[in-house]
């Protein structure tokens, strides 16, 4: 059966450690696959994720047997989701509990306030949250 709109997918990231090894902290990544086609994505950084947004934040290089991964940014992640046409949002009040302005996150996040958030939830087919 044929949809009459995109599957709406509310990405939620609660957690972020931009120093672990990018295998470690999948959560950017599996966002990714989402930019399939019928797929229209939202991803909201939330708690700890509003650090993944904050420009500069690094993940170090990592070693998978013997195998140089090369090292990343979520930054460069958040860009690419961006770029594909992904919406992505921050907490407003998560951004400003962490001293963070929006200034210093990446281009193209936007702020939301949590009251928002349930509203979020009901305009969406599918909700997923990580916490890492």
């Amino acid at each position: 059966m044929k949809r009459d709109h995109p599957v709406r997918v509310l990405s939620i990231i609660r957690g972020a450690d931009a120093g672990s090894a990018r295998t470690a902290d999948p959560a950017l990544d599996v966002n990714a696959y989402a930019v399939a086609d019928d797929v229209e994505l939202t991803l909201v950084l939330k708690d700890r994720g509003v650090e993944l947004g904050e420009i500069g934040g690094r993940i170090h290089p990592v070693h998978i047997a013997g195998v140089a991964v090369p090292a990343a940014t979520p930054s460069d992640d958040l860009l690419a989701l961006i770029g594909s046409g992904v919406r992505v949002l921050a907490v407003r009040e998560d951004v400003a509990q962490r001293g963070l302005h929006q200034d210093q996150l990446v281009a193209g996040i936007r702020l939301v306030d949590e009251a928002a958030l349930a509203q979020l939830v009901l305009d969406h087919d599918v909700v997923l949250s990580a916490t890492t």
